[in-house]
């Protein structure tokens, strides 16, 4: 039984990162509109201030939290425009199979996104800033990612057969990861700039995975019913 359900797993991953590769819709999209929101910080407040290296986590996870809402609003079209999606609910998968694939869909992508958005924002926005940091943000780009990876699969699924949807996810979605944003900018916060804080760092992290373990348990109780409603 375990041996099918990591089958599965792997065959609707490998469906939605095939997708993906052939149409370049999702990363792309939040791809550019994250690069766009970089260089519109830079001309609104780099050119301005002397040092933005204080702000420049914000800065960063303000970004991907919007261009994540891209992606997260994604999660379904193609399923629901094509009616996969109901030859999926009716066949032998697990939902929680489902909701793991698409979270980890969500979670490769954002990664994606990340390898060129934080080097820009360290380029841009710090000063004095060690590479060697780059490291420990990319932790923090892990958890993070799991967290919105999650919470977005979650409430996506919600508001799939909703008629008013691209209304509605934004609105479920955006106030679910401002917790994630304010972790993550702290954590960022404590390793980008000249100095490393290391006690700060390890806290917000530790937020992060106890966020992510609570949303994977209110998924693993709710969305067997979910998809069925």
């Amino acid at each position: 039984m375990r041996s099918r359900g990591r089958r599965q797993f792997a065959a609707l991953l490998r469906k939605d990162l095939r997708l993906e590769f052939r149409t370049r819709e999702t990363v792309v999209a939040m791809g550019l509109f994250s690069l766009v929101v970089i260089i519109l910080f830079q001309f609104a407040i780099g050119a301005r201030i002397g040092d933005t290296t204080p702000i420049a986590g914000g800065i960063l996870w303000a970004t991907l939290a919007l261009g994540a809402v891209l992606g997260v609003g994604r999660t379904w079209v193609p399923e629901r425009e094509q009616r996969v999606l109901d030859a999926i609910l009716v066949a032998p998968v697990a939902r929680l199979v489902l909701m793991g694939a698409r979270a980890t869909a969500l979670v490769l992508y954002l990664l994606g996104v990340q390898v060129v958005v934080v080097p820009l924002t360290a380029l841009f926005f710090v000063r004095g800033g060690n590479p060697v940091n780059l490291v420990l943000v990319a932790g923090v780009c892990v958890l993070a990612d799991i967290c919105i990876g999650i919470v977005g699969a979650l409430l996506a699924s919600m508001s799939v057969f909703s008629r008013s949807r691209e209304l509605v996810l934004p609105v479920l979605l955006l106030p679910s990861l401002v917790p994630v944003v304010i972790a993550a900018t702290g954590a960022t916060h404590a390793v980008l700039g000249p100095t490393r804080q290391m006690a700060e760092y390890r806290g917000y992290c530790l937020f992060l995975a106890v966020y992510a373990v609570i949303f994977a348990l209110v998924a693993y109780a709710t969305f067997d019913y979910i998809l069925d409603d």
